[in-house]
């Protein structure tokens, strides 16, 4: 069985969810916010809810700010 988990908003609560998930199962990051998503993709986390350390330690992690991708096709 293949799945990936999505976390939709990457605030306070979601971006801490993403990157513990992101180090042992594959997980999308969704959020609207393009600045936000671009930061991610480049290990900051201009919130400080998490580190670059923790974001690179969830290697199967992956962000996004385009909601056709949280769509599941196996």
């Amino acid at each position: 069985m293949e799945f990936r988990i999505a976390v939709i908003g990457l605030g306070y609560v979601g971006l801490p969810l993403a990157v513990a998930f992101g180090k042992k199962f594959p997980t999308l990051g969704y959020d609207i916010n393009h600045d936000r998503i671009k930061n991610l993709k480049h290990g900051n986390d201009t919130t400080l809810e998490t580190t670059a350390e923790e974001i690179a330690e969830a290697a199967q992690l992956s962000f996004t700010i385009n909601a056709s991708e949280l769509s599941y096709r196996p």
